[in-house]
């Protein structure tokens, strides 16, 4: 639009359809994937009754939360094929938020 006209009637590049034709979850894996955030949400529900050892519980609960972050990452955000560094990026934040905050707690 910046030289007045659209950039809508040209046509995609090679590169472009390359990354729209790209395998994208099926539906029986999304399902899959958000069953397993849900178990994973009642198992960290009922781990505050059933396990009493302050350490265990918050290593247990945050490993929890990196397990859903990864599934959030990889399958409804479908960075598992994406470039690397954005995957990485994120699986990093996934990991380093949680140690920090176990060690704040744990502190």
């Amino acid at each position: 639009m910046a030289y007045g006209r659209y950039a809508l009637d040209n046509t995609l590049s090679t590169y472009l359809c390359d990354l729209t034709a790209m395998q994208t979850p099926t539906n029986k894996i999304i399902t899959l994937s958000w069953l397993w955030l849900m178990a994973l949400t009642f198992i960290s529900t009922f781990i505050g009754e059933v396990i009493d050892h302050k350490v265990l519980f918050i290593v247990t609960v945050l490993s929890i939360v990196f397990l859903k972050g990864q599934q959030i990452i990889d399958i409804f955000m479908e960075l598992a094929h994406a470039p690397k560094l954005w995957r990485w990026l994120l699986l990093g934040y996934v990991t380093v938020l949680p140690a920090i905050i176990g060690l704040i707690y744990l502190l």
